[in-house]
């Protein structure tokens, strides 16, 4: 039996930072989540059925999350926008915040924390 694409569950990073890719495709494949890697400046062009969690580096993105994360709401499936920044970054903690980012993460403690949000996610 094929599992039909609209339920396929898709954690996407938009970065290009490795130190941040690898904790975040262990967490997915982990709780049974596909794992894909994305340029941020080409979320316009991604189109993944199901439900998505995006999830992406406040500190390195700046004003960028704002656009991101409105194109990322228009999607008609479950999308959960995840921010990660350092616990001592105000200035990206509160672009987050402004962007309407679900949850926010610290990097000290993304790749547990994602996997829980992960696993409480599955509904």
């Amino acid at each position: 039996m094929t599992e039909n694409k609209s339920s396929e569950k898709i954690v996407v990073y938009l970065g290009k930072d490795l130190f941040l890719s690898g904790p975040i495709r262990q967490a997915a494949l982990s709780e049974g989540w596909t794992f894909r890697q994305e340029d941020p400046g080409k979320v316009a062009a991604l189109s993944l059925e199901g439900t998505i969690v995006a999830v992406f580096d406040l500190s390195a993105l700046k004003d960028e999350v704002f656009p991101l994360s409105e194109t990322l709401r228009r999607r008609k499936e479950k999308t959960t926008l995840v921010g990660i920044s350092f616990h001592t970054d105000q200035d990206s903690l509160r672009r987050g915040q402004q962007a309407g980012v679900d949850k926010i993460l610290h990097r000290s403690r993304m790749g547990p924390d994602l996997k829980m949000l992960l696993h409480e996610h599955v509904s």
